[in-house]
């Protein structure tokens, strides 16, 4: 997928905040993994405009998003603001981050990986080598060190489990945006 298709899909998922704070750290983000696969005078004069980007993205939108991370298509940041990722981290499609989410190294290194459509709730921090599978929630304020299996939702600190619901919460990016107010 090219570079304006990944952001596309990005766009796609702030439907109803397109004005948001956190577009330009993912544009950015996604500019600078484009910038890598470019011939070398492109990626030279490209990573120059990347890194200066990476500082204003970040001091506008308080979210620290190194091109070296893996993110797939459909990233939402929901609340900017405090959000700082390991250049290590793997992110699926379709994950959701609220604002202080903290997706960091462990003591004895490793770093997470978020399957596709998990949603981190604000102030969470998952560190270290540990796996939250697909679909799967993790509480504000959590602390995740160990796995999440899909579906489940992750709570407390240090995070526990809970029995999966018994309805399917349904995904972000399904929900329709609000109606305009008519006048």
């Amino acid at each position: 997928m090219g570079l304006f298709d990944t952001i596309r899909a990005d766009w796609r998922r702030h439907t109803a905040s397109q004005s948001h704070r956190s577009i330009p750290a993912l544009v950015v983000y996604r500019f600078g993994r484009w910038v890598q696969e470019q011939p070398a005078p492109v990626a030279k004069l490209g990573g120059k405009l990347y890194g200066a980007g990476l500082l204003a993205a970040e001091a506008i939108s308080g979210v620290y998003l190194a091109r070296e991370t893996e993110v797939g298509e459909g990233f939402h940041l929901v609340h900017a603001g405090g959000i700082n990722i390991h250049p290590d981290t793997k992110i699926g499609d379709r994950v959701g981050l609220m604002h202080g989410v903290t997706l960091g190294m462990g003591p004895d290194g490793g770093t997470p990986t978020l399957e596709d459509d998990v949603f981190v709730g604000a102030n969470a921090t998952v560190i270290g080598d540990v796996t939250v599978g697909e679909g799967a929630r993790v509480a504000a304020n959590s602390l995740v060190v160990r796995d999440v299996p899909a579906g489940a939702l992750a709570i407390g600190v240090p995070a526990k489990v809970v029995p999966q619901l018994k309805t399917r919460l349904k995904r972000h990016d399904s929900i329709p945006p609000p109606e305009p107010d008519p006048k």
